[in-house]
């Protein structure tokens, strides 16, 4: 690879990341609506886990972006960084889905 196509497959990397944040930024106003409050316990458990879970996810989407910015970063660190985050995110998709799922039958 050649140092500008590196700087392009980072820009792709940073325009991936950033859509992905602007999905958990949505997904934290969203979780304040009342579709998801907890019925019992155990769902404010889970509320709450996914809570502090989406706020971690932003925190290192920052985090990122804020160490993608040096000019010295490397390329294959930055790649295995924003597919970790990715997946943390599909992850994190799933939970919720699954909390949405059980709080209709009061997280049996």
């Amino acid at each position: 690879m050649t140092v500008t196509s590196d700087i392009k497959d980072l820009d792709q990397l940073v325009v991936r990341l950033e859509r992905n944040h602007k999905c958990v930024l949505r997904l934290s106003k969203k979780m304040n609506s009342y579709i998801y409050e907890p019925r019992n316990y155990e769902c404010f458990i889970r509320l709450r886990d996914l809570r502090v879970s989406l706020k971690e996810l932003a925190k290192d989407h920052m985090q990122l972006f804020n160490e993608l910015q040096h000019e010295d970063y490397d390329f294959k660190e930055a790649v295995k960084n924003v597919e970790g985050l990715l997946k943390r995110f599909k992850k994190f998709d799933r939970d919720l889905a699954q909390y949405v799922l059980d709080t209709r039958g009061d997280c049996q």
